[in-house]
């Protein structure tokens, strides 16, 4: 019997899954790309008031007439399509 489909599988999960390594230098590498070499992502500092003025923001249902318009806005056709 041969155990080579499952010992692939499980190399590659092995050295994918350390430490999320290979996830991570993957997402740098397109990061850089796509944004330059040495490019470091936005940082977003909240004084406490504030976030909690968002996490209440965040938590509060939408507004149903907001939400009409947005679905009005979803089911027209796109310019591109005529």
């Amino acid at each position: 019997m041969s155990h080579q489909v499952d010992d692939y599988y499980l190399w590659n999960s092995f050295w994918s899954s350390l430490n999320g390594g290979y996830i991570d230098m993957n997402y740098k590498w397109a990061f850089e790309q796509y944004w330059g070499k040495g490019a470091k992502p936005e940082t977003i500092v909240l004084s406490g008031e504030d976030y909690d003025a968002l996490v209440e923001k965040l938590n509060q249902p939408p507004d149903p007439e907001q939400v009409e318009k947005l679905r009005k806005i979803f089911n027209r056709r796109a310019p591109w399509d005529t």
